[in-house]
């Protein structure tokens, strides 16, 4: 869980973008859930964003499908190796997840060459190619569930997803759950974990004050989150998971109160220090907001949360110019790493050069750009573009864009 993304207030296209980083970066998994968090959120709250959400079922079938063949290749390095074991399982999670019949086919050519040694006479063979545990499944005895389970786990940190791997069967029902925005049946499982398993499930209590919070059971979440911290006092997420709900039950000096007594080492790290940062900014503190987020771009370098931090800070502050700025930066850097830029960056930076005045052929392009990336907010695009024509003379042009009620 990243930095500011326990709760479930970013915007669809937000996460959309972090979707596309994560698949710029290979980690197919990774982006298959973050579009499908995306498409729910947009099927909930926007339904009439019918371009954003056929944008995301695309991706989301181009994730499975790159995800399927990532499988494959990996299996095939894992069975050179004679780990045949984990070549299986990533074998069966590309079989449940690709709908591409050649693709499908050469992933079965690859258990059938496993298979094989099941019909050696060579004993050796045999032995070879015996998993520890069960029989080998067929596609069909899939089960679909573990397979996704394993798919969610696998954008977690190492430690975090062998520990999720060895919980119970309730806890993963929830984790799925909880993933998929059904959030009171993940409090049903989560609570059924933590009451009947006779398994060391120590994380459990983060997952489930997830559940509870976006169903708005706050207090429960807090109680549960406090008591966490108490017994794991070095444990960031937990941290920013609390944070996060004192921000949005109001309650920002609990937070300060809680980020100063973080043990010292905990407290100089750079999450923490964030959370510091946004707390003093929600609160509207921005100076000193302002020098923290500077601090902190110091202490780590160019970091885009930093920067998107330091540029509303100072947009907040009255001091558009400089926001503006930052916005440029931010949007030079993408495009020099060639990451697809963050259609919310290009929207404020172009509305800061139009607050600061500028009224220019080239701004109306930038929106007109922009329009193409974010089709379902148009008329707002139409309004600044008309704003624009009238303003350079060109009434000819700007009747085109002249929005109608």
């Amino acid at each position: 869980m990243g930095l500011f993304s326990f709760l479930t207030g970013k915007a669809p296209e937000e996460i959309e973008l972090f979707g596309d980083k994560f698949f710029k970066a290979g980690e197919f998994g990774a982006a298959k859930i973050e579009y499908e968090k995306a498409v729910k959120k947009a099927e909930n709250k926007f339904p009439e964003k019918e371009n954003l959400i056929n944008r995301l079922y695309e991706k989301i079938t181009d994730s499975k499908e790159a995800l399927a063949q990532a499988h494959l290749q990996n299996s095939e390095h894992l069975i050179e190796s004679e780990n045949f074991d984990d070549a299986i399982d990533l074998l069966e999670l590309a079989i449940a997840l690709t709908q591409n019949q050649s693709l499908k086919q050469d992933i079965q050519n690859t258990l059938d060459k496993l298979l094989q040694g099941f019909a050696s006479d060579d004993p050796e063979d045999s032995q070879m190619f015996m998993p520890e545990s069960e029989p080998f499944p067929t596609a069909e005895e899939i089960d679909n569930d573990e397979a996704y389970f394993s798919i969610l786990c696998n954008v977690l940190p190492e430690d975090v997803r062998k520990e999720y791997k060895s919980y119970d069967q309730s806890f993963k029902q929830g984790f799925i759950a909880l993933n998929n925005g059904d959030f009171q049946t993940a409090v049903d499982k989560f609570t059924d974990s933590l009451d009947t398993s006779d398994l060391e499930q120590p994380l459990v209590p983060l997952e489930l004050s997830t559940a509870l919070v976006n169903l708005g059971q706050f207090d429960r979440a807090r109680g549960l989150l406090e008591d966490f911290i108490e017994e794991n006092k070095a444990d960031v997420r937990a941290y920013q998971m609390l944070c996060d709900m004192y921000w949005v039950t109001g309650n920002h000096d609990d937070a300060i109160i809680l980020i100063d007594q973080c043990p010292s080492p905990v407290k100089e790290t750079f999450p923490i220090q964030m959370l510091l940062g946004e707390t003093y900014y929600q609160l509207e503190r921005y100076a000193e907001a302002e020098s923290l987020f500077i601090e902190c771009e110091k202490s780590v370098g160019q970091n885009e949360i930093v920067t998107r931090s330091l540029a509303k800070t100072y947009e907040a502050m009255g001091d558009l110019e400089k926001a503006r700025d930052i916005y440029a930066q931010i949007l030079n850097g993408c495009t020099k790493c060639g990451v697809r830029t963050d259609p919310f960056i290009l929207r404020r930076y172009a509305e800061l050069c139009f607050a600061c005045g500028e009224r220019t052929t080239q701004l109306i392009e930038l929106y007109l750009s922009i329009l193409q990336e974010d089709p379902d907010n148009k008329d707002d695009y139409y309004q600044r573009i008309y704003e624009l024509y009238t303003a350079l003379g060109n009434t000819s042009e700007a009747a085109r864009y002249k929005l109608t009620t």
